[in-house]
């Protein structure tokens, strides 16, 4: 299973150079959402006396929904992590391993054993996952082996770096590209 996902423990060796951005699709979003609840103001008022029953009332639950649901768009919607010395786009993966096997896993990154690493990736959740996340351009990368641990992920590696060509193998075996 993989999922879009970026985790903060990941950004912490690069939170100097990591700046947080509302998505364009978010703010868009957000942006045709408020064009139409203003639109629908004039027309409420222009709208003759006898027409004011149930097309306006229409109107005023469509106008003030828009307009709120713009608002809590602006302020929790979705958000894009740009990597700034390349302007590059950080994408987040998660990928689940063979329960028991996270040394397995830990051991096949540090040697760059692709092959054994495909073997313990699986596509069901498991108690063993692998978030992973590199720049569009691929010049900075992360990953981390977590352990789940009743109620939640714990980390067990520390984040391990990765080269460009080793972004590539990781996307390459897992399926996924950004």
């Amino acid at each position: 299973m993989t999922n879009s996902f970026i985790s903060p423990n990941l950004l912490m060796g690069e939170k100097q150079n990591i700046s947080i951005r509302k998505s364009k699709k978010s703010l868009l979003f957000a942006i045709i959402l408020l064009l139409i609840g203003i639109i629908c103001i004039p027309i409420i008022v222009m709208l003759p006396q006898e027409t004011k029953d149930a097309f306006s009332i229409s109107l005023v639950v469509l106008s003030g929904t828009s307009i709120i649901i713009a608002i809590l768009e602006l302020c929790f919607g979705r958000k894009t992590y740009i990597y700034k010395p390349t302007n590059s786009q950080i994408h987040g993966r998660v990928f689940f391993c063979t329960s028991g096997k996270g040394q397995e896993a830990i051991r096949a990154i540090q040697t760059e054993n692709w092959t054994l690493l495909q073997k313990l990736m699986t596509p069901n959740e498991s108690s063993v996952k692998l978030e992973f996340i590199a720049s569009k351009d691929r010049k900075m990368a992360y990953c981390q082996i977590l352990t789940f641990i009743p109620y939640s992920f714990e980390p067990l590696s520390d984040v391990l770096p990765l080269s460009p060509e080793a972004i590539e193998e990781l996307l390459k075996i897992s399926g996924t590209k950004f």
